[in-house]
């Protein structure tokens, strides 16, 4: 727990705000990415990143990697449809899976995905998972197609106070590391950070997939690449605490394809409302 700076008691994890004289207070994802020992350990995995990029020959390339990874922003992908809904107005918010599941407005498919999803953020994210947007770290602008056409770039200033960054796939983490239920008080260190801390998580994970050649244009894919399933992406989550709107968007990147008349219309229609706010739409191959 951290003590609240007002009244001197203790503020549970879980709490964005003091609970016994209301001060608001730090986003619970941010707290525990600030927590000691997690610093700590993912001080000890970058160090020991860049020592090994040092003996390899390409401890500069690790280092402009890092450097690199500090322009990244936050991506959400979504079906064109639900980024029209988000597009029509400011009143209109970007729910989380659980907020949705819990008002009635989406029925749960109740598939084994659904229940590794809910363990997994009960774990990671206890107590307040609810109020948790997912997003994924992007250089180019591009997200995860798997779960949308089109790609939400986030502006830094409305999100990084509250964002942290995970390893991967969070669901995928509690596979590749074997973690159980019982294994809730004694969950892997090293593998969150705040949004200021990126370029160390990032380097810690991925510089072993750096080479002495390696350029910036290489780093797009080494941090965000494509998987021939969900399961099988390659990413650096983005934990967000709190409401997005149409004002959060930097810019919107859609992938071309074959669409049809609808949804060509549909395109049309969502460049003029978020030109209200001045968000640009791109697309792309």
């Amino acid at each position: 727990m951290d003590k609240c700076s007002h009244c001197g008691n203790d503020i549970p994890l879980a709490e964005a705000r003091c609970p016994h004289c209301a001060l608001p207070g730090l986003f619970p994802n941010v707290r525990a990415a600030q927590d000691a020992k997690e610093v700590s350990a993912l001080e000890d995995r970058y160090a020991q990143a860049l020592a090994t990029a040092d003996s390899r020959g390409c401890r500069a390339t690790a280092e402009e990697f890092g450097r690199t990874i500090m322009t990244t922003q936050a991506v959400i992908n979504r079906p064109i449809g639900e980024v029209q809904r988000l597009a029509n107005s400011d009143n209109d918010g970007y729910a989380t899976y659980y907020q949705l599941g819990n008002s009635g407005v989406r029925i749960p498919a109740g598939d084994v995905w659904d229940r590794r999803r809910a363990a997994t953020d009960d774990l990671l994210l206890p107590g307040y998972k609810d109020d948790i947007r997912f997003a994924a770290l992007t250089l180019d602008g591009e997200g995860i197609w798997h779960y949308g056409e089109c790609a939400l770039v986030l502006k830094d200033h409305m999100i990084g106070h509250r964002a942290s960054v995970f390893e991967e796939n969070s669901v995928m983490f509690m596979q590749h590391h074997d973690i159980r239920v019982f294994d809730a008080d004694t969950l892997p260190q090293g593998f969150r950070a705040g949004w200021e801390e990126r370029q160390k998580l990032c380097v810690a994970k991925l510089a072993g997939k750096l080479m002495p050649g390696s350029v910036a244009p290489d780093f797009s894919h080494i941090l965000l690449a494509q998987g021939a399933k969900p399961e099988q992406d390659e990413f650096v989550e983005v934990h967000i605490w709190g409401p997005l709107t149409r004002r959060t968007f930097d810019r919107v990147v859609i992938k071309k394809g074959k669409r049809r008349s609808a949804a060509t219309v549909m395109l049309k229609a969502l460049r003029e409302k978020l030109r209200e706010v001045n968000v640009p739409v791109e697309e792309r191959p």
